[in-house]
């Protein structure tokens, strides 16, 4: 897969394309599982995906890091995603906002 250059594809797809070790660092925003508006792709379950998670940690180098966002509501269940995936779990920033009408 080329660097440096957005692919318009499923993540999933995207993930198994890298390398082992190649990745620097991986930010994140998946959905937060919350049905927001009843929409189909805030129920995906992609946030509480192991496997998709465990994907991460292969292609993350060693000492790689993960920053993912997450809803205060649905957090915790990802966070045990991405520890069942193998990851260490640092101490989390949370920050609350004005949320979305």
């Amino acid at each position: 897969m080329e660097l440096n250059k957005i692919h318009n594809m499923d993540c999933k797809e995207g993930l198994k394309l890298l390398d082992d070790n190649s990745i620097d660092s991986i930010v994140t925003d998946p959905p937060y599982e919350l049905g927001f508006m009843n929409k189909k792709w805030d129920k995906s379950g992609i946030s509480y995906d192991v496997e998709m998670w465990k994907e991460c940690f292969r292609v993350l180098k060693p000492g790689g890091y993960l920053l993912s966002f997450g809803g205060t509501r649905t957090y915790h269940r990802m966070v045990c995603a991405i520890e069942d995936a193998g990851f260490i779990i640092h101490p989390m920033i949370v920050a609350f906002g004005k949320p979305v009408p």
